[in-house]
């Protein structure tokens, strides 16, 4: 299947995530993670804003800029200040909120299976009957694969931060990471269904590579929905999952109407 068909899917599962929900009545599904995920991204900024204040007021303090007789150095380290401040609460929140989509996939990790599970059901009239032992192994499998996906995505993060500097990568590097960060997220998401569907790891990348397009649109609409105030912190986790499982069975059976 072209990437770009892929990538048509991944974006066209949220509208099919979106009416499943409402036929079904899946607000509940919905508004626990999304509550989960705004307690998350709240604590996020308090740590971001305070790890960020004391970092520059450091920073200040360590090149001397916090006093100055005159006024024209005062006024320099005035500007200083405030570009090291920018930097500082920049690099600070970038690295947060690549680590907080994280955080979220492990601390919700059992939820999502179990919303990708109902979804499955819903989609293939399949019953799955709860499985504390099952749950665990998927807790496992799901969190296994989130700190593969981090480590991976820090170390390409590390490696365009030092390509930065080289012209004209140095320009396109912050988009060659966005696509990144959202591959890895949408991956995280297809995942709880190729476990269902007794992929090995090794079979989950596999498919997941093959099918690329599809999940950096997954993960391209998570970040375009968290954009919506209050709304979208509410509702991104859960159509995420949603539609990732969907987007698999339609990948799968090579159907687009399934749901109608």
């Amino acid at each position: 299947m072209s990437l770009f068909r892929n990538f048509s899917i991944g974006i066209n599962t949220y509208g099919d995530a979106h009416k499943l929900i409402v036929k079904h009545r899946l607000w509940n599904y919905v508004l626990l993670p999304g509550l989960i995920n705004f307690l998350l991204i709240i604590c996020i900024f308090i740590l971001g804003y305070y790890t960020g204040t004391y970092s520059t007021n450091k920073l200040i303090n360590w090149f001397g800029l916090s006093t100055h007789s005159s006024d024209f150095l005062s006024l320099l380290s005035t500007l200083i200040s405030f570009f090291i401040r920018i930097i500082v609460y920049f690099f600070l929140f970038y690295l947060y909120f690549l680590l907080y989509k994280y955080v979220v996939l492990m601390i919700m990790s059992p939820l999502l299976a179990i919303i990708s599970e109902k979804t499955d059901e819903m989609i293939t009239g399949n019953k799955y009957k709860f499985n504390l032992k099952k749950l665990k192994k998927d807790i496992i499998r799901g969190n296994k694969i989130v700190l593969r996906n981090l480590f991976k995505e820090l170390l390409f993060t590390f490696l365009f931060f030092f390509l930065s500097y080289i012209p004209i990568i140095g320009i396109i590097s912050p988009c060659i990471l966005f696509v990144i960060s959202m591959y890895y997220y949408g991956f995280s998401m297809i995942d709880y269904s190729n476990e269902r569907m007794n992929l090995s790891v090794r079979e989950s990348v596999k498919f997941v590579y093959n099918n690329k397009g599809f999940s950096i649109a997954n993960g391209l609409v998570f970040y375009l929905l968290l954009l919506i105030p209050f709304v979208g912190l509410m509702i991104a986790p859960s159509y995420s999952v949603i539609a990732a499982t969907i987007g698999v069975h339609k990948i799968s059976r090579n159907e687009n109407n399934f749901l109608n």
